[in-house]
């Protein structure tokens, strides 16, 4: 969780500095690359949507309560609407490449907010940065060398981001 969240102090910055309007990540094209690509070998996918991500967010608040960092987690989750978690290191490797080409050609149309290099392998985040309502929205993270795609859709709150990052 920890080197999430340091994920997340790096994006701080950025809201700071967006200044031209952003691209949004196409839920629709995201999804048909999981639809497309699901039932291969090697190939996982969890989705949560509203309902799910709602019984989430109870099962945490109700779980935390007295935490004063569970109650920051929960702030910083509240305006999410659904998540969506793509792993395919198992896959063999012609379909890692057609999917990793897919993800590509996606993400390519989307407002890249941030590359972070750990070693040899790249990670991207991708998302809104909304100025006005001080928010991040549609957040998502792509590590081709690990052959993952991480999809938060909805709204992260950047003043609880801070506060989180204050904290650790």
């Amino acid at each position: 969780m920890k080197k999430f969240l340091l994920i997340f102090a790096l994006l701080i910055p950025l809201a700071a500095s967006a200044v031209r309007p952003a691209k949004s990540v196409s839920r629709s094209e995201i999804a048909s690359i999981i639809s497309d690509f699901r039932h291969y070998d090697g190939v996982e996918v969890v989705r949560l949507g509203r309902l799910a991500t709602g019984a989430l967010k109870g099962i945490i608040r109700t779980a935390g309560i007295s935490d004063p960092d569970t109650r920051q987690a929960l702030q910083l989750i509240q305006g999410l609407k659904g998540l969506t978690v793509l792993e395919y290191e198992d896959a063999p490797s012609d379909i890692r490449y057609r999917l990793d080409r897919r993800i590509e050609r996606a993400l390519q149309k989307s407002e890249l907010l941030m590359e972070a290099k750990d070693g040899d392998s790249m990670m991207r985040m991708f998302g809104v940065v909304d100025d006005a309502s001080g928010s991040v929205r549609d957040f998502v993270i792509y590590v081709p060398d690990s052959s993952s795609l991480i999809c938060l859709f909805g709204r992260m709150s950047l003043e609880t981001l801070k506060t989180v990052m204050a904290d650790d």
